[in-house]
């Protein structure tokens, strides 16, 4: 097959069209063949076809590339692990023909051979259709259609030049013209205009076309034309006929551009961009590179520059100016070292520095050169290297912005997506044996933080010691303490990298990142940072200083108004390192505590405005919320623990880790009503075992007692009802030992929780009762009311609805506008349950739609799923099967999403009601909700769900019934505890 890109893009099969799609499929198809016989990763591709993909995006790209693939020949496009290859061996590109050619031209224009010369830019030109791309949309093909139509440019002018030389001036000039009038600023086409028209003895206009450009450069540009125009201008004056510019045999063209790297991966946009910038007409192309050590800035640069090194025929200059040493390059010997590569000899290269950088621009002037300038410390020491006019161009790599380069095309090079340092790391270490285990090799370049040298040296230790598992290496990077050994290859050194940047930093910058190694919070406000650091004074001025050198990301203001920021992983082990290493320990503990403590203070403020209603804190002594947390705190403490979740868990997980139990303590504590709030029931687990853990090591038994508490609360709501009796019987035995009189109450409470969760009913009951009269005046009323409540359900669960019902009652005229939101739907909630069970139905669902409103405004997704089946309970009792229905299925989905089985399998009884009840098949629904409520080891609830099935399946009915009062003799209940509905 032959495709097209010199044009519209197309794709001809023995000399007939193939149709390749609509808009997306032909941009697919160009961006494919522009990147042929390389992998083009699939995320890049995504980025281009929409500004804000969706969730399909993947799938929607594998099925262009399906269509694409049916269209065309078997095996052209192939499917990589991260992306698509599109494979020209046997296939043919008008790209790569005209650049073939044009490279023959230029051989041959070289050798002295003009007619070749001509013959081959004519073939060349000969490929274009028309502009590049020319069906593929200016936002896609911007950067690449005008880096295409510069080597078509290019090739015009090799060809103008050949037709100079053999004095084909008319066809110079009809040609010219045009060329001119689309590239105004475009020196070397007005050369050539200027040498025919005195050919053909026209010098009076030759003359007016220096004037013109003359008049051009200056207004426009405010520059004046270069020397070989000046030069020309001067024959014509004399009335000579100035002959084709020519570069004498005796000029110098460096090529000093070390190795292109043979695996850049991940960077072909800003490789199209940076190539598209360097090469325009209408200025002096100047490209900054910029990021942090090690992110791939010059290799970047230098694959930019050999890519170009063919539109800079007079050569290419390279210098390391070493911005991120001590020892940094002083720019005048750089430009004396140029100088001599220009072919200026040593005694001719002038001693005084802005002779030499007048030398050196003079020198440029006539010449096409590309400048590349790598690890430049600032803009002062880069200014005497810039090239002057409009035919040089200059890449520039550094570690900082160089924000006064005004003019500067400038691009910050991030860390690469996963997927590019997947490719990276198959490249290197191989493509089987990195496919092979996936899992593992996703875990090293994660550890490696995307950054490109690690993934690279990772990747080149995998090489070398080819008997290395993948997962084995992996294990290894994942040890903290010595990732940063691992990652060291011969002379490749991600420590070092990072230490460059560090040793030039003023003292108190180093303070403030190696303390930041202490943090264990992967992204941080800025008050973390003046933690760290203590003292009162700002860290604005030393964040910025660390983020100019990449050391700091700055990731902009969080939801809701914290700036914050960010250490790549590997510059937090370096940090951590020098801490272990330059920080006294007692400065190191104390900006820890600090630190953890500040967290401390805010959590505790949030959790006491987020309204969970639970008590966990209640009576500690904890820290007090420092002053500043008034804003974002007050105005949306769920907002903020939502952004702050992930670094408060890791706070708890490092104060564990030091032996700082109150912090740990306190930190599990103030975060458990929000996790619970949200349902994550994971994240809450960690925190509260790791804690425990911790207090009961240390003796903080104050703290062990509400962390029981709340672990309890935790495993009952999760329905792990043999961990209960054994959480509740700890607790209230340390209680009792510290006289902790609200430990006690609330440790009795789960002791009925506890008991009622096996089913023994009687015992909960009296657990409750000695909790309820245990309160006084002093109890939190929180506290009372929960005992009461629960008092109330026992007697309910037992079914005794009606001995419920005067503590509900006296519980609803109680309750108080002042209570929390998540409390007063507790009340509602079971009081509209009691009330049902005595008929009650009107007043249930009154109660049961001011408590949806509530657990609504909370954001609490559980709390309204199970008001939800409540008010479907109360539609089944009516007879309104269909409304309860439909409820019901929608709770079970909700109830399915977040994994909570118990409420599953309670609801899963609620519809097998509601199918007897309308006279359908139940004996299925019930038997799933059997099958949770055994495995969970619910006794009660399994007796209640056979009675259910004993109606609903009359075969087993017998059997069902027997197992269901041997459990009921077994917990000394009777059939009232069954709670089996009402006919009505």
């Amino acid at each position: 097959m032959r495709f097209g890109v010199l044009g519209p893009v197309v794709a001809w099969r023995e000399g007939d069209a193939v149709p390749v799609g609509g808009a997306r499929e032909r941009y697919v198809l160009a961006a494919l063949l522009l990147n042929a016989d390389r992998v083009t990763p699939a995320e890049r591709l995504i980025g281009q076809l929409w500004s804000r993909p969706p969730r399909s995006a993947r799938a929607q790209l594998h099925n262009l590339v399906s269509r694409l693939r049916a269209r065309l020949d078997e095996g052209v496009i192939v499917t990589r692990p991260t992306g698509y290859q599109l494979t020209t061996r046997a296939a043919e590109l008008d790209l790569a023909q005209f650049r073939a050619a044009a490279e023959r031209g230029r051989r041959a224009a070289e050798a002295g051979d003009h007619a070749a010369a001509e013959e081959s830019f004519d073939a060349a030109l000969a490929l274009w259709r028309g502009p590049a791309l020319a069906d593929v949309d200016e936002e896609q093909a911007g950067p690449v259609r005008a880096a295409l139509h510069e080597e078509r440019l290019a090739a015009q002018e090799g060809r103008l030049a050949a037709r100079l030389a053999l004095e084909r001036y008319d066809e110079v000039l009809a040609e010219v013209a045009p060329l001119i009038a689309e590239h105004p600023y475009r020196e070397r086409l007005y050369e050539t205009r200027m040498v025919a028209l005195a050919a053909v003895g026209r010098q009076a206009e030759a003359l007016e076309v220096y004037r013109q450009v003359y008049r051009r450069l200056d207004d426009d540009l405010g520059v004046t034309p270069g020397a070989a125009l000046r030069e020309l201008e001067r024959h014509v004056l004399r009335g000579e006929v100035p002959a084709a510019p020519r570069r004498s045999a005796q000029v110098v063209v460096p090529r000093q551009l070390p190795p292109e790297n043979a695996v850049l991966v991940g960077r072909g946009k800003p490789h199209a961009e940076v190539v598209a910038a360097v090469r325009a007409d209408d200025r002096p192309g100047l490209a900054v590179l910029v990021g942090p050590g090690g992110v791939g800035k010059t290799a970047l640069a230098v694959s930019v520059a050999h890519h170009l090194a063919g539109h800079f025929p007079d050569g290419q200059l390279f210098a390391t100016l070493r911005g991120s040493h001590r020892d940094q390059a002083d720019p005048h010997e750089v430009v004396g070292r140029f100088l001599r590569a220009l072919g200026v000899t040593g005694a001719a290269v002038p001693e005084d520095p802005d002779e030499r950088v007048a030398l050196y621009r003079s020198t440029l002037a006539d010449r096409a050169v590309l400048v590349v300038l790598d690890d430049v410390a600032a803009e002062a020491q880069v200014r005497p290297l810039l090239p002057g006019g409009t035919s040089c161009a200059t890449v520039i790599t550094s570690r900082r912005q160089l924000g006064a380069l005004v003019g500067a095309a400038r691009w910050t090079l991030p860390a690469l997506p996963a997927e590019d340092s997947l490719e990276l790391l198959s490249r290197i270490a191989g493509a089987e044996r990195i496919a092979a285990e996936p899992e593992a090799a996703s875990g090293i370049v994660a550890l490696c933080g995307n950054l490109p040298l690690a993934v690279s040296v990772a990747a080149g230790r995998l090489a070398v010691h080819p008997t290395w598992r993948v997962a084995e290496f992996r294990d290894r990077l994942a040890e903290e303490r010595g990732r940063l050994d691992e990652l060291s290859l011969g002379d490749l050194d991600v420590r070092a990298v990072i230490a460059t940047s560090y040793r030039l930093l003023d003292p108190p910058a180093r303070v403030l990142l190696r303390r930041l190694g202490l943090s264990a919070t992967p992204e941080w406000p800025a008050w973390v940072a003046g933690a760290l650091v203590g003292g009162d004074g700002p860290v604005d001025r030393l964040l910025e200083t660390l983020a100019d050198v990449h050391l700091v990301e700055v990731l902009g203001r969080d939801r809701v108004g914290q700036e914050r920021f960010r250490l790549h992983g590997l510059v937090h082990d370096f940090a951590a390192e020098r801490a272990a290493a330059e920080e006294p320990p007692h400065e190191r503990d104390a900006a820890v505590h600090r630190v953890l403590s500040g967290w401390l203070g805010r959590a505790g403020a949030a959790d006491e405005r987020v309204g969970h209603g639970m008590q966990n804190a209640v009576g500690l002594d904890l820290p007090l919320a420092p002053d500043d947390v008034a804003g974002p705190i007050a105005a949306a403490p769920r907002e903020w623990f939502e952004v702050e979740s992930t670094a408060l868990t890791a706070c708890v997980e490092q104060a564990c880790r030091l032996g700082l139990a109150e912090l740990a303590g306190g930190l599990a504590l103030r975060m458990t009503g929000f996790l619970a709030l949200r349902t994550y029931d994971v994240e809450r687990e960690r925190i509260l075992r790791a804690a425990v853990t911790c207090t009961r090591a240390h003796g903080v038994d104050r703290q062990t007692v509400r962390l029981l508490l709340s672990l309890f609360g935790l495993a009952a709501q999760r329905s792990r009802f043999e961990e209960l009796p054994a959480l509740a019987a700890e607790g209230l035995a340390l209680a009792r030992k510290l006289g902790d009189r609200l430990g006690v109450l609330g440790a009795l409470g789960n002791a009925g929780w506890a008991a009622q969760s096996l089913g023994r009913l009687a015992e909960a009951a009296r657990w409750f009762e000695e909790g309820v009269d245990r309160c006084d005046a002093g109890t939190p009323p929180p506290l009372a009311r929960w005992l009461a409540l629960s008092l109330a359900r026992t007697r309910h669960e037992a079914g005794s609805p009606a001995r419920a019902v005067p503590v509900v009652e006296r519980l609803l005229a109680e309750g108080s506008a002042d209570e929390e939101e998540r409390n007063q739907a507790q009340v509602l909630a079971l009081s509209a349950d009691v009330l049902l069970a005595v008929g009650r139905d009107e007043e249930a669902e009154r109660l049961l739609t001011e408590a949806a409103a509530l657990v609504h405004a909370l954001g609490d997704e559980l709390g309204v799923a199970r008001v939800g089946h409540d008010l479907a309970r109360v539609w089944a009792h009516r007879g309104e099967w269909d409304r309860a229905a439909e409820r019901l299925a929608r709770v079970l989905r909700v109830h399915e999403e977040l994994g909570v089985a118990d409420e599953v399998a309670r609801t899963l009884v609620t519809i097998g009601e509601v199918e007897l009840g309308r006279g359908r098949p139940a004996a299925a629904v019930l038997r799933r909700s059997l099958a949770i409520w055994r495995e969970r080891g619910a006794r009660l609830d399994v007796a209640r769900t056979l009675a259910r099935l004993a109606l609903a399946d009359p075969v087993d009915a017998r059997a069902c019934r027997r197992e269901c009062e041997e459990i009921l003799e077994e917990l000394g209940l009777d059939s009232r505890a069954l709670r089996l509905p009402s006919s009505r």
